[in-house]
């Protein structure tokens, strides 16, 4: 009978799943990271997005406000 203390094959490659497995784990919560600040910086531009065309339409509208008001001196 084999000592079961003794090390093999079999305690190699779990010892190399068991660092596969931390490899990924810690490339993924990176990846996450990144992906995370990806969808703060998406959400900054589409506010600033949004503001701009919120100033765009409410300079058309005062405008509009003004133009009948709007003389040749102007």
């Amino acid at each position: 009978m084999p000592d079961p203390w003794a090390f093999g094959w079999t305690q190699l490659l779990t010892l190399l799943g068991y660092a596969i497995t931390i490899v990924i784990a810690i490339v993924g919560f990176r990846t996450f990271g990144r992906w995370k600040k990806e969808k703060l910086e998406e959400k900054r531009i589409e506010t600033a997005i949004e503001a701009l065309s919120l100033v765009y339409e409410s300079r058309l509208v005062f405008e509009n406000i003004r133009a009948p008001f709007a003389s040749a001196q102007e």
